[in-house]
């Protein structure tokens, strides 16, 4: 193993410790990790503002996606760890995001994983720790499934004019206009709306792909979205007379980013999701934002698929790190 220098612990520390999380006001050091909570937001910002904005660390994302409540903090070398669990399978995982002592950061933190997760990988690295990383030491391999898609706010406010060749959700827009003339758009803060209405139609759009709600945790870490009453984020919804179609909400991300969170529609409404990113595009565009980003489809071909008819400008590209073995 290569040398980790003299801040590195030993592997003796860990072998009887238990993961340990507390209820306390400051990101602990690691070892030691606590539960995320609201209060964090500002400490974890301080760590991710120098970088482009990354769907799993931005903190909104990490509050309302914690929804077993599993997923904790720490420091290491002055850079932000996060025990994560996978959004599909729940399987715990290690990764983090900083610009000091990288390599023995990457180092000690595989090492824990394997002793208390079995899993030798830390993941969804960002590329711009990734490439900093020691070719001589790590094993580094890109991520696809979990690339974000950045998508050109231009293009989008643009959908119903664009030539099909340029953007293959283009058509599918342009029918959505012909068919309802008369949709209008709501722009509102998260805090002002009346999430029983938004909860009722993720229902619907689960009931309508033969999915039990409950089973999703999706739509656990909706609900956290729309039950917390301190977010700073909005939702563009549409609607067809008083019968909501369909909604994204979003974060702005200074100075020129905004981040979608969710996207649910009633799919009776064809082209409705084409229609909803025009709908943002043009909101966005006013606010004098360049990027949307459209977060990653976790390798589910049907995600995969709807993304990419976007033409992305390009993506925020996260590895999966390991120790070479030789």
């Amino acid at each position: 193993m290569a040398d980790v220098g003299q801040g590195s612990r030993p592997l003796f520390l860990y072998r009887h410790r238990n993961l340990r999380h507390f209820r306390q006001k400051m990101i602990p050091t690691f070892p030691h990790f606590k539960s995320i909570e609201w209060s964090d937001r500002k400490e974890v910002q301080q760590f991710t503002c120098e970088f482009p904005p990354y769907s799993d660390f931005n903190f909104v994302s990490m509050y309302s996606w914690n929804t077993r409540e599993k997923m904790m903090l720490s420091k290491l070398n002055e850079n932000l760890v996060v025990l994560f669990y996978d959004y599909l399978t729940e399987a715990p995982f290690l990764s983090f995001i900083g610009k000091k002592r990288l390599d023995e950061t990457a180092i000690e933190l595989i090492e824990y994983s394997k002793l208390r997760f079995k899993i030798s990988a830390l993941k969804l690295i960002p590329e711009e720790i990734a490439v900093q990383l020691s070719d001589l030491v790590f094993a580094k391999s890109l991520d696809i499934d979990s690339h974000d898609y950045i998508i050109s706010v231009p293009l989008l406010s643009n959908l119903d004019t664009l030539p099909n060749a340029k953007c293959p959700a283009a058509p599918n827009c342009r029918k959505f206009i012909e068919l309802y003339p008369e949709y209008y758009t709501k722009h509102q803060s998260a805090k002002e709306i009346l999430k029983d209405d938004y909860i009722g139609l993720f229902k619907g759009w689960a009931k309508a792909k033969n999915l039990n709600h409950w089973e999703l945790n999706e739509y656990s870490a909706f609900e956290r979205f729309v039950s917390n009453r301190e977010t700073d984020n909005y939702i563009v919804s549409l609607f067809n007379g008083d019968k909501m179609m369909g909604f994204v909400s979003y974060e702005i991300i200074p100075p020129n980013y905004a981040i979608c969170h969710f996207v649910k529609a009633d799919i009776d409404f064809k082209g409705i999701y084409e229609g909803m990113n025009f709908a943002v595009g043009k909101v966005l565009k006013e606010y004098g934002i360049d990027y949307w980003n459209f977060e990653q489809d976790m390798g589910l071909p049907g995600l995969r698929q709807s993304k990419r008819k976007y033409k992305p400008e390009f993506y925020l590209k996260k590895f999966i790190v390991e120790q070479n073995k030789n």
